[in-house]
């Protein structure tokens, strides 16, 4: 009776706490469009990836709205799988399914390996809602949100349990991550796994070395254009990479930024868990209980790992590592940090393990002061976290977004200019004649992607790898810019994804809000962006000296919408 009431209580807890990540689709649900997220590397980039790429799915290998027809290796999914949520057309839906897959996956994993590790069912619950909420970037799809349950499934083959789901779930996870961005260090790990196996429990390597493959083989699939343009076969062209300039950041700086605080885009806001699992880890050693040791072992091996992440990561950023990746060609912008991707599954259970073991304390030694204080800690260090993901997510956005609809965060809607691009359109056609795949646009105080978005064929764009031949004609069209601005000669002759138009009048801009602001002396080279293919040019704002650089305006009262963000002005090429 009792085990029965307690996996009733622990049911109780699963359910509350998946209900709890269910209720973040809330503000987006009501605010639709003018729901806030987070643009940078997911609107201006994946987004626009999954929607050519879904246009596009099965048919050839060039992308032709894309940079002047681009190859598809130009926009890699992050999350290949996820490209059918696309091809409904709904874009926002698709974006937002993909936060609630995400986030919903990301509790699941985290409750389940937290009782795998004898953890109670409310403790597993609010640490799994914890993660659940971490401000992961959705378009990445399972890349992060998915490893816990990767892992509950490796620990179920090992253990010979639920084979066929957990088989299904590794191919699941193959089709919605990426190999680039963690693919590369999970396959990594999972050699390790594959020979301590070996060495300990042989009679678990077959079932694991299957589970191995399968992941291997899908990612290899998915990516073998990519894979083969890396290695230079069938004729490849020079990627932009080859001239990026690679910066050493100090070692130890770095490794204790990685323990800290992660790597870019996996920010997952341990620093208060960290401090209060070590705490647990080490008062656990008052008791003698077999359960104790083995909570200490797990956070032990978390610990362990998320070291061993921080300092391959610091020592790929350090002069050292810098000098290496140097002379790699292809492989010298490979992003090592992204090992750091990894580490929040680590630092979570960990957590989870050491408020277990302040449980065991309190069971067994009462309500001591020196127990009381510890589970003070560990509630503090659970807040304290919690209070930063929620500052630091996109729901906080939304939520203020619900009180104040003039809060001043760019919406999707803003963003992608939806009401505003659509009159672009319908202007061009009736003004110029013209349909969409007839001319090629560049955009100027607004991010290519909102063009990309509304069906533009367009010459500008953010890509990880495009030719560098490319880039070199591009740089024509803004050399004149680039001249006055040491910020943006670097920027774009230093890495160079981002093939914008730049503006020594607003560096570092590429949204301008509509109100007073112009560009009193904006120069470019039009020979060249003619030359490239332009015909049109999309400004947010007016270019005064726009007639002398050879742009003829076509809209004297510019085209926008009552709330929109952009007001737009269209040039002709002459």
């Amino acid at each position: 009776g009792r085990s029965r009431s307690c996996e009733k209580l622990h049911k109780m807890w699963f359910f509350l706490g998946l209900a709890a990540v269910a209720v973040m689709a809330v503000p987006y649900l009501i605010l639709g469009e003018d729901a806030v997220f987070t643009y940078h590397d997911q609107l201006d980039g994946e987004m626009i990836a999954y929607i050519l790429q879904a246009k596009y799915l099965f048919r050839g290998d060039i992308l032709p709205e894309f940079m002047g027809g681009m190859s598809k290796t130009a926009l890699t999914l992050p999350a290949p799988g996820f490209v059918a949520l696309f091809l409904t057309g709904n874009y926002f839906a698709a974006l937002l399914s993909m936060q609630l897959i995400g986030s919903l996956t990301g509790y699941l994993g985290i409750y389940l390996l937290a009782r795998e590790a004898g953890v109670y069912g409310g403790i597993a619950a609010a640490t799994a809602v914890l993660f659940a909420y971490l401000p992961f970037l959705p378009v990445y799809g399972l890349s992060q949100y998915g490893i816990p349950l990767l892992f509950w499934c490796v620990l179920q083959l090992k253990r010979k349990r639920r084979m066929a789901v957990s088989y299904l779930y590794i191919a699941w996870y193959a089709l919605t991550s990426s190999l680039v961005l963690v693919g590369f260090g999970l396959l990594g790990m999972g050699v390790l796994w594959l020979l301590w196996l070996f060495w300990k429990q042989r009679e678990s390597v077959f079932s694991f070395l299957g589970a191995w493959l399968l992941l291997l083989g899908i990612y290899m699939a998915e990516n073998c254009r990519l894979l083969g343009e890396l290695l230079g076969l069938g004729g490849a062209q020079v990627s932009h990479k080859a001239e990026y300039v690679l910066a050493a950041d100090s070692f130890f700086s770095a490794l204790w930024q990685n323990l800290t605080k992660g790597g870019q885009h996996s920010e997952d806001y341990h620093f208060f868990l960290l401090a209060a699992a070590l705490i647990a880890a080490a008062a656990g050693f008052a008791l003698r209980e077999k359960h104790v040791r083995r909570l200490q072992g797990i956070v032990g091996i978390c610990l362990l790992w998320n070291l061993f992440f921080s300092v391959l990561a610091a020592l790929w950023d350090c002069g050292l590592g810098v000098s290496v990746r140097s002379r790699m060609d292809a492989f010298r912008a490979f992003q090592a940090d992204r090992l750091l991707w990894i580490a929040p599954v680590f630092w979570y259970l960990a957590f989870a393990c050491g408020v277990m073991i302040c449980m065991e304390l309190l069971l067994h030694q009462g309500r001591k002061p020196a127990v009381l204080l510890l589970i003070l800690i560990m509630g503090g260090g659970f807040a304290g976290a919690g209070l930063q993901i929620l500052l630091a997510g996109d729901v906080k956005s939304n939520i203020q977004k619900l009180r104040n609809p003039d809060y001043g965060l760019l919406s999707y809607r803003d963003y992608y200019g939806i009401g505003v691009m659509d009159q672009v359109e319908s202007f061009l056609r009736e003004t110029e004649g013209r349909e969409q795949s007839e001319y090629k646009v560049v955009s100027l105080g607004i991010d290519p992607a909102a063009a990309l978005y509304h069906g533009f064929y367009c010459l500008d764009g953010y890509s990880n790898n495009y030719p560098l031949d490319y880039k070199h004609s591009f740089r024509k069209v803004l050399a004149p810019e680039l001249e006055r601005n040491e910020y943006l000669r670097d920027y774009f002759d230093g890495w160079g994804n981002r093939c914008y138009l730049f503006s020594s009048e607003c560096p570092g801009y590429y949204t301008i809000e509509k109100g007073g602001f112009y560009f009193q002396d904006y120069r470019m080279d039009v020979a060249a962006l003619k030359e490239l293919g332009g015909d049109y040019l999309l400004s947010a704002a007016y270019i005064a000296n726009g007639e002398e650089q050879g742009l003829v305006l076509l809209n004297e009262n510019p085209l926008e919408t009552e709330g929109s963000y952009y007001r737009i002005y269209v040039y002709k090429v002459h």
